[in-house]
């Protein structure tokens, strides 16, 4: 079935909630616009998939209120960016939220990994891939474009039963709604302004009163890039955005030689860099930025990450789950820098707690590694089976 009026997406919708639970997929374009373009959406029943075309039906506000809706449920696989979208159009925070690439990874299948390679390892099956990279604004869509874009959700509901069961049985369930809360989280969508310069390589490379100017240069192009609805890289570089942070401008003319910025584009927004370079600038200093020091190379201080690297991945391996998503080396890192300013109780002067001191990483792991750096745990090599094992956890 092809929705094409609001009045089929109504009774489509209506269909969704009396079931209770929906798959849920999107096809759009984002790579030469700042708003992802929403070209398609699947949707399916227990044995039915559907394709919504928001290109025929302007307004999809039924669908947006049901992915609201924490009385259905929406399964999607790796859904960030679609959620993203639902966000971006209506301004509503999805709920309900059944991610079958969170739950493939909190059972050791992979940390990312790919919807047809899932469905190929728990339900036998083999997807097309021939529409991978296919234009889906054009209409009408080709049979074979209908049939990739239905067997991407014609699956979900039988996979998420499988994963949902698996889960269940290991005792995992809670860990799942622990790590899809972040989707009914508006931080998750909404960017500070503030912490945009966070984001630009290379922004080290500048001292403070640069940072501060980098900062109002990054707020400008945000704003620009969501106005002229291109990607921000389109804009204006990252590495130019640094450059002229650096240089402090007080003319657009002085801004001519900088070969990564082209002459069309200083004609354009040469005023606007100018004033957001001012505004940085002219920034009292107590408020300009200040950047932790980057921690040198400490051979010592990377062979404790190494050791309880192993202690993680033992851990890992034992309880089945990717150690990338249990947490990687930057984390361990984290959890030994809170370790060392708390005093030796796990906690530090931060704000949030080092993500393996969190939730059910840290029941499985994370009180280990601190019992481990305080000491109270130590490493051993089985003599029977030459695996590495925790001692006095």
């Amino acid at each position: 079935m092809f929705v094409d009026t609001s009045t089929e997406l109504e009774r489509t919708v209506e269909r969704l909630r009396a079931h209770g639970s929906f798959g849920l997929d999107m096809e759009f374009q984002r790579e030469r616009t700042y708003r992802p373009r929403l070209q398609l959406v699947q949707v399916s029943l227990a044995d039915e998939p559907l394709l919504i075309d928001p290109l025929a039906v302007s307004d999809l506000a039924p669908l947006w209120d049901i992915v609201a809706d924490p009385g259905v449920e929406k399964i999607v696989h790796a859904g960030a960016q679609d959620m993203e979208i639902v966000f971006a159009r209506s301004g509503f925070l999805p709920r309900n939220i059944f991610d079958t690439q969170i739950a493939a990874a909190l059972l050791g299948l992979g940390d990312q990994i790919g919807y047809a390679n899932l469905i190929s390892r728990m339900l036998h099956k083999r997807l097309k891939k021939g529409e991978t990279i296919t234009d889906w604004s054009m209409r009408p869509l080709t049979s074979a474009q209908v049939d990739y874009a239905l067997d991407d959700v014609r699956y979900l509901h039988e996979l998420r039963d499988r994963l949902w069961n698996k889960l269940d049985s290991m005792g995992r369930s809670s860990w799942l709604r622990e790590e899809v809360e972040h989707y009914e989280d508006r931080a998750t969508y909404e960017r500070d302004p503030e912490t945009l310069w966070m984001r630009i390589s290379r922004m080290r490379s500048l001292d403070r009163k640069g940072l501060s100017i980098l900062r109002e240069l990054a707020i400008w192009r945000e704003e620009e890039a969501n106005r002229r609805d291109e990607p921000r890289g389109r804009v204006v570089s990252d590495e130019t955005l640094v450059e002229i942070a650096r240089r402090a401008p007080k003319r657009p003319e002085d801004m001519k030689n900088l070969r990564t910025l082209h002459p069309r584009e200083l004609s354009r927004s040469g005023p606007g860099m100018v004033e957001a370079v001012q505004r940085g600038a002219s920034a009292p200093e107590d408020t300009w930025p200040r950047l932790e020091a980057a921690r040198p190379e400490d051979d010592r201080f990377s062979i404790t990450v190494d050791l309880l690297e192993v202690v993680l991945r033992a851990r890992a391996l034992e309880n089945e789950i990717a150690p990338s998503y249990l947490g990687n080396r930057a984390d361990l890192a984290r959890l030994i820098e809170s370790s060392r300013r708390g005093n030796g109780k796990g906690r530090g002067a931060e704000d949030h707690e080092p993500l393996l001191l969190t939730g059910w990483r840290r029941e499985l792991v994370g009180d280990e590694l601190v019992a481990f750096l305080e000491g109270r745990a130590q490493l051993e090599v089985d003599k029977s089976t030459g695996y590495v094992r925790v001692l006095g956890r």
